[in-house]
C-alpha cells in the first residue's frame, strides 16, 4: 500500500516551492499517495495538480493567532481526508501548524523540514519575542524528524534545543543536473542583451534579507569601472517601490533591469557572466546551484549555508554580508579575468552535480519517509 504523505506548504516563491515541486514530482514517480495543503494559484498548487493530487486550499500566513487557528482546523482536515501517515512541512510557519495539529493526528508522523533561520539576525534570535520562541520550540519538540538544507541550519537549531539533535538530519537543496548549460549567446539574445558586453545578474525575492540594497550599489561602482556591463534584476516581492526608488536615486535606472519574476530562469542564468548573492541570512541558495550548474561563477555573501554551496576560490567568491564595496570587488575580479569565469564554472557544475542533484535529495526524503513508516509499523504492530 502507498505511503501517504500531506505536504504542508506557506505562500512562498523561489528555493523553498522548487524545492516541494520536485518533491511532488518525485512523490508521484514512485506511486506516493500525496495530497497538498497550500496557497490556490501557487506554483506548488498548479504542480500537484498537474500530477492529479488534491489540493487543499490553507494560507499559512503569520497573521495571528486567529489566524493560524484557522490553518490548524484545515490541515486537521486535509490529516483526516487522507488518512496521513505523514505529515511533511515546510518553513517554521507551516512547522508550527504541523506540531499544533500532531495531538489529533491519529497517530501521523511529522516531518518538518526547514528552509531558512529562525526570525531575526543571530544576534537578536536568543531575545526574539516570546511567542516566536515559543513557536519554534513547539516545533522542535513535536516533530518526528528535522530536515534542514543546511549543516549551518541544522547547528543553530540543535544549539536552540540540544535534545532534539539526535532527530536533526541535513538534506540539502537540488537541482536539476540531467541537461546541459544553455547556450550563453542564444540566452542572450532572448534578453535582448549585447552579447559581447559584461552582465552581473542577480536573482531574489524582493525583500529585506536579500541584500538588494548592497547589489544595486555593487552595481554602481562596478558601471563606474566597466561602463559597458549589464545588470539583471529578476525577482518581485515587498520592496519592489523601494527598489525603483533606490535605483533612481543612484542613477541606475538605464542601467540595472528590472526583470520581476522570470519563468526562463535557466536562459537568464545562462546569459550572466556572474550571479550575485547579497543575502544578510540564508539557509542554503538554490538560486547559486542554478548558476553553477549553467557553468557560472558566483559572487555571494558568506552567511548561512551559502559557503556550503559556493566554494570560496573553486566555485565563486565568499564576501562578508552588508559590504557592496566587496562584492563589486569579487564582480570585477571576475569580468577581468575570463579564465577563471570558466575554470570555476566547470568546478561549479562538477559541484552541483556530486552534491545537490535533485535526484538524490528526493531519494534521502523518501529514506525518511521509509524510516517514520517502519518505525510506526513496529510500534502498533503492523496494524497500518
Amino acid at each position: 500500500m502507498p505511503t501517504r504523505v500531506l505536504m504542508v506548504v506557506p505562500p512562498a516563491g523561489g528555493g523553498l516551492a522548487q524545492h516541494v515541486v520536485a518533491l511532488l514530482r518525485g512523490l508521484a514517480a514512485e506511486g506516493y499517495q500525496v495530497a497538498v495543503c497550500c496557497e490556490p494559484e501557487s506554483l506548488v498548487a498548479e504542480a500537484a495538480e498537474a500530477l492529479s493530487f488534491p489540493v487543499h486550499p490553507v494560507r499559512i500566513a503569520a497573521e495571528g493567532p486567529s489566524r493560524t487557528l484557522m490553518s490548524v482546523v484545515q490541515v486537521a482536515r486535509a490529516v483526516g481526508s487522507l488518512q496521513a501517515q505523514i505529515v511533511h512541512t515546510h518553513s517554521f510557519r507551516a512547522g508550527l501548524v504541523g506540531a499544533l495539529v500532531m495531538p489529533g493526528a491519529g497517530g501521523a508522523r511529522l516531518a518538518a523540514t526547514i528552509h531558512n533561520f529562525p526570525p531575526g539576525p543571530p544576534e537578536g534570535r536568543a531575545k526574539a519575542r516570546r511567542r516566536d520562541r515559543w513557536a519554534v520550540q513547539m516545533l522542535l519538540r513535536r516533530a518526528d524528524r528535522l530536515i534542514t538544507v543546511s549543516d549551518a541550519l541544522r547547528k543553530e537549531l540543535a544549539g536552540m534545543r540540544p535534545r532534539a539533535a539526535d532527530k536533526m538530519l541535513t538534506i540539502p537543496n537540488g537541482v536539476d543536473t540531467t541537461k546541459d548549460p544553455v547556450d550563453q549567446a542564444a540566452a542572450r539574445r532572448l534578453f535582448d542583451l549585447n552579447p559581447s558586453a559584461p552582465v552581473i545578474g542577480m536573482v531574489a525575492r524582493l525583500a529585506p534579507e536579500k541584500g538588494i540594497p548592497q547589489f544595486l550599489r555593487c552595481c554602481q561602482v562596478v558601471s563606474q569601472q566597466r561602463p559597458e556591463a549589464q545588470f539583471l534584476l529578476a525577482g518581485d516581492g515587498p520592496l519592489r517601490e523601494q527598489v525603483e526608488a533606490d535605483r533612481g536615486k543612484l542613477g541606475l535606472e538605464d542601467r540595472v533591469r528590472l526583470l520581476g519574476e522570470v519563468d526562463a530562469l535557466h536562459e537568464l542564468l545562462a546569459a550572466l557572466d556572474v550571479l550575485v548573492v547579497a543575502s544578510t541570512t540564508e539557509g542554503s541558495s538554490v538560486v547559486a546551484m542554478q548558476a553553477m550548474c549553467q557553468q557560472r561563477p558566483v559572487v555571494a555573501t558568506r552567511v548561512g549555508g551559502v559557503p556550503e554551496v559556493v566554494s570560496d576560490g573553486e566555485t565563486g567568491i565568499l564576501v562578508e554580508p552588508e559590504n557592496h564595496r566587496e562584492l563589486a570587488r569579487g564582480v570585477l575580479t571576475l569580468l577581468d579575468d575570463a579564465d577563471l569565469r570558466a575554470r570555476m564554472g566547470v568546478r561549479g557544475r562538477q559541484r552541483v552535480k556530486e552534491l545537490f542533484d535533485m535526484q538524490d535529495m528526493v531519494a534521502r526524503v523518501k529514506e525518511v519517509y521509509a524510516d517514520l513508516v517502519r518505525a510506526d509499523l513496529e510500534k502498533t504492530g503492523g496494524e497500518k
